[in-house]
Formats: structure tokens, sequence, C-alpha cells
């Protein structure tokens, strides 16, 4: 019959005991990582209500939540997306360029259904065509 395995002792005040290995606490290796607050991030009806009620946003360039939201809406057609230029004229991107121009601010626009791209609905409502 096999002997049972002799039970770890801990360290006391007075020393470890002889013949037996000591128990020590270790530490967990697992390393937390916390979340970086996130950046208010505005949902894409939102954007699209703000833009279509008073004609034109502009978006800061470190706002990459709201530019993120704005491209996917701009695929889709809801809104014309123009990068500002360092000598403050506006440039219009197409779809593809909307990725590369992330480091300038932004003027986001309703696309003109009936008219001029960026005018306003009257009230906040939008126009009926």
């Amino acid at each position: 019959m096999p002997a049972e395995p002799a039970a770890p002792t801990t360290k006391t005040n007075g020393g470890a005991s002889k013949g037996v290995s000591t128990m020590i606490e270790q530490s967990s290796n697992v390393v937390p990582f916390r979340k970086a607050p996130a950046a208010p991030a505005r949902h894409p009806k939102g954007l699209m209500e703000s833009v279509y009620a008073s004609g034109s946003v502009a978006i800061p360039a470190d706002d990459v939540a709201t530019k993120t939201a704005a491209v996917m809406l701009q695929a889709l057609g809801f809104l014309v997306v123009e990068e500002i230029l360092a000598d403050g004229t506006p440039r219009r991107l197409d779809r593809g360029e909307t990725r590369q121009a992330l480091h300038r601010p932004w003027r986001l626009s309703k696309p003109g259904f009936g008219g001029m791209p960026g005018r306003p609905d009257g009230d906040g409502i939008f126009l009926k065509t």
C-alpha cells in the first residue's frame, strides 16, 4: 500500500520545518487590462438628425468615433463628407478617401436630394420628395 504524501507546512516565526518544503504564497501572473475611458460616441441616428436639422456639422480632427459613424452614413448615401484643408477650404471626399483624411477636421453636410447640398430642413423636419 503506497504511503500518503506528506502535507506541506507553512513557514512559521521560528523558521522552516526540517525535511518538508515550505509553501510560499505566489502572486498571480495575470495582469488586468483596464479599459481607457471612452470618448462620448454619437449614435449614427443622432448624428444624422443633427446634420439634417442644421444643414452641416463641423467635426474636430480627433473625434474618431463620430468620423467612423459618418463614414458608414456616407457609404449609405445619407451624408456628404468634406475635409477642411489647412487654408480653410472644404474638399469633398469620396467614399474611398475618407479613411486617409482622418487627421483633418471634417464638415458633414446633408446631401442635396432636391437642391443644394447642406441646405437645412425647415424646423428640423425632413424634406419630403
